[in-house]
């Protein structure tokens, strides 16, 4: 068989895999079939290691907020760039099953510690704004939630405000 039409061959068996229109065993075993046993780079193993990356941005706004003396107005523009690439991530992702939800919660948590930050230093002192802008984002991840039918989602906000009104009760 000549390579022109090898490669036509294994672009649509891979074309098959990410549409999963074949199981994944079986274009495993005819890209084996056709690269005689070669391996061909897996977009795959790049994109795990983008949400493992991805991931390392939390400890990185952690490290932002609390242990820098960098300005405020600069921290929140590292918080919008650490959000906006979550927001393109899990727009790229949006159609792998695991590899949405790293971008999800780490643009939800990110947006949550900005939020309280930027409670805490436009309104220091005034729990009542830090409880609004937690059920905001409590009310903000009920919505993503139910639209994207994320149970660990509402959940999770249903006991953020769940929590924020106890903490309210009993103070």
């Amino acid at each position: 068989m000549n390579r022109q039409r090898r490669e036509i061959i294994i672009r649509e068996i891979e074309y098959w895999k990410r549409s999963r229109l074949l199981p994944e065993q079986y274009c495993d075993y005819l890209l084996a079939l056709y690269t005689e046993g070669g391996v061909r780079p897996r977009g795959r193993q790049w994109r795990s290691s983008l949400a493992v990356a991805l991931c390392l941005l939390l400890p990185a706004a952690a490290l932002v907020i609390y242990f820098t003396e960098l300005s405020f107005v600069l921290q929140t523009l590292l918080f919008a760039l650490f959000l906006a690439i979550c927001l393109f991530l899990g727009w790229r992702w949006r159609r792998e099953r695991l590899l949405f939800h790293v971008p999800l919660i780490a643009g939800a948590w990110l947006l949550l510690v900005a939020s309280v930050a930027g409670s805490e230093r436009y309104f220091p002192g005034q729990g009542g704004m830090l409880a609004a802008v937690v059920l905001g984002n409590c009310a903000l991840w009920l919505g993503v939630g139910r639209l994207f039918r994320i149970p660990y989602l509402s959940v999770a906000a249903a006991l953020g405000a769940l929590l924020v009104v106890v903490i309210a009760w009993w103070r």
